[in-house]
């Protein structure tokens, strides 16, 4: 009995949650995750029926734009931050547990793109050439551009500056540190084509 109880308690918040960012966000949830942490000065744009996960972190920054086009899909624990730059997701696109997203040079996610647990997008990069400015200070904002029905595989990275051609798919672990000339799968580190 208390765990029929429990399981009613926690759809009812479920839905409660709902609700309230429905409205807050003028569109329809299909999951709203609990634990989940917002923290926005900038704009949001969302789609209808977009899951957003448990223990999400979604931070956008003044001056940022974070839009997630319809029935795309956020996984638990997943840590999106748009700051100086906009983050751009496409209808249909799934984002797997724990991935983590830096939108500082910008990051758009084409249509039908899958993108597997634990993966590392980072859309703004160091350099060190110059040996009289600080590492710290030396910082490329490229951005980061996936085009449309392309996976990347668990624990994928990707780096600042890279474009990845749609029907591309990405193999566990890779890291994709150079625009990717064609469509193919790629594998390794760093990532190249096989077939």
């Amino acid at each position: 009995m208390f765990f029929k109880a429990l399981k009613l308690m926690n759809w009812f918040t479920a839905q409660c949650r709902k609700v309230v960012y429905n409205q807050a966000f003028a569109t329809r949830f299909k999951y709203f995750g609990k634990g989940t942490t917002l923290e926005i000065a900038g704009q949001v744009r969302m789609g209808k029926n977009v899951y957003i996960g448990d223990q999400v972190s979604l931070i956008v920054e003044s001056g940022a734009t974070l839009s997630i086009a319809d029935n795309s899909f956020i996984g638990e624990s997943c840590y999106i931050k748009c700051f100086g730059g906009n983050i751009s997701i496409g209808q249909d696109v799934s984002i797997n547990s724990k991935s983590f997203i830096n939108g500082c040079g910008g990051v758009s996610i084409g249509d039908n793109t899958r993108i597997g647990t634990q993966s590392i997008i980072i859309a703004s990069n160091h350099k060190f050439d110059d040996p009289d400015i600080l590492v710290k200070d030396q910082i490329t904002k490229q951005g980061v551009s996936l085009g449309e029905n392309i996976w990347l595989g668990a624990r994928v990275t990707v780096l600042d500056g890279v474009e990845i051609p749609d029907n591309s798919v990405i193999g566990a672990c890779s890291l994709v540190s150079k625009t990717l000339a064609e469509p193919g799968i790629y594998v390794g580190i760093p990532a190249r084509k096989i077939k």
